[in-house]
């Protein structure tokens, strides 16, 4: 057994592999995107100035899948929408559970948008997630997951990313739960507009810098991806990931002309991916942003560059990159059923919940500890 250790560790020496572990730097020669592993970085793969990478964009939603969000929001604004090639535009839903109305994620789910995992309580509470223990965030990860899968009537398989709420990522712990949960890649871990990093695997460390309230993970965790949360520039410059904490107001124009510009920095720059944190009260509190969010989109579709993708969409380009002139939106073709029930539920203090399920009403209101509401 010494003599193989010994020999792992020459031919590691020889060919300048280092052994995986906690300390390893990773470098492109031994981190090769077809063995699915890529290192932290700001170079595109592709870099043909006539034929650069495709500008992706992915509108993501963190919050409760309702009504209103729904039928006042998504459908208007993301529905009957394509990218260049003719293709519809995809988002990416990270969803938790209190008020989602699951009828409505399995509809965004068959229009081929992504679904991934937001958590089940969505705790308020910073403490909350900063003390969590691992069974704590194997609950609320996995358990939502379990919940989308069955009372959204979704293949669990089919959903594969997650993000923390409030972009608590405590490093190996948040890693480690994701992975327990069956989930393939983190999109909570921001990193400053100066630094347009694309996604890249957690094989060895991250040259991504860890933010306040951010853990960096020190563990090697084979073939996890993380794709980062650029940050954009917004009031008097100031750094932010959400549109609703930027703290632009104006006129309809000048909303757009703020994301254009922003999407123009990084698309004359390295070309990553740009991840836009969209939240429905960013509307109801903020005057023209919808007119505004409305006239950008606008604008991006008179692009044959740019395209609207999920970020799972974004992580597949990265194993397999091609070129603007080569890359066609994924059409993502599903069944699913559903027999829609709106459910009444008691809640663990005694307080009634409503749910909307694909499925039949489980016998309690599901929460953390009990997915399938048992």
């Amino acid at each position: 057994m010494k003599i193989i250790i010994f020999l792992f560790y020459a031919i590691c020496i020889v060919k300048g592999l280092p052994p995986l572990n906690n300390s390893s730097i990773c470098k492109s020669t031994f981190c090769e995107i077809e063995n699915d592993c890529r290192c932290s970085s700001t170079i595109n793969p592709i870099t043909n100035i006539d034929d650069p990478a495709p500008q992706f964009i992915a509108i993501t939603v963190s919050e409760s899948v309702v009504t209103t969000l729904y039928h006042n929001y998504l459908v208007p604004l993301l529905y009957g929408r394509t990218n260049p090639d003719g293709n519809s535009i995809g988002a990416t839903f990270y969803v938790n559970h209190e008020y989602t109305d699951y009828e409505l994620v399995q509809k965004l789910y068959l229009h081929g948008y992504e679904i991934g995992v937001h958590s089940i309580t969505k705790n308020s509470s910073q403490d909350y997630w900063r003390h969590a223990s691992l069974n704590d965030l194997i609950e609320e990860f996995d358990g939502q997951r379990e919940i989308i899968s069955h009372f959204a009537n979704i293949p669990s398989k089919d959903i594969r990313g997650g993000r923390t709420p409030q972009l608590q990522f405590e490093g190996d712990l948040t890693i480690n739960a994701y992975k327990q949960s069956g989930l393939e890649y983190d999109n909570s871990w921001p990193t400053s507009s100066n630094k347009l990093l694309l996604p890249y695997t957690l094989d060895y460390l991250s040259t991504q810098e860890c933010l306040v309230s951010i853990s960096c993970p020190k563990e090697s965790h084979k073939h996890f991806w993380v794709a980062p949360l650029t940050n954009i520039r917004g009031n008097n410059n100031v750094e932010c990931n959400s549109l609703a904490s930027c703290l632009i107001d104006g006129t309809a124009e000048e909303i757009a002309n703020w994301l254009i510009n922003e999407v123009d920095r990084v698309r004359t720059n390295n070309r990553a991916p740009l991840v836009l944190r969209l939240d429905s009260y960013w509307f109801e509190f903020t005057k023209n942003s919808l007119e505004g969010f409305t006239l950008f989109l606008n604008e991006m579709s008179r692009r044959n560059d740019v395209f609207f993708v999920s970020v799972q969409d974004i992580v597949d380009w990265i194993k397999n990159p091609v070129p603007v002139t080569k890359y066609v939106t994924p059409v993502h073709k599903r069944s699913a059923k559903c027999t829609p029930i709106s459910c009444a539920l008691k809640f663990l203090n005694g307080s009634e919940r409503y749910m909307k399920s694909c499925v039949g009403c489980p016998r309690t209101y599901p929460w953390k500890g009990n997915p399938l509401g048992e």
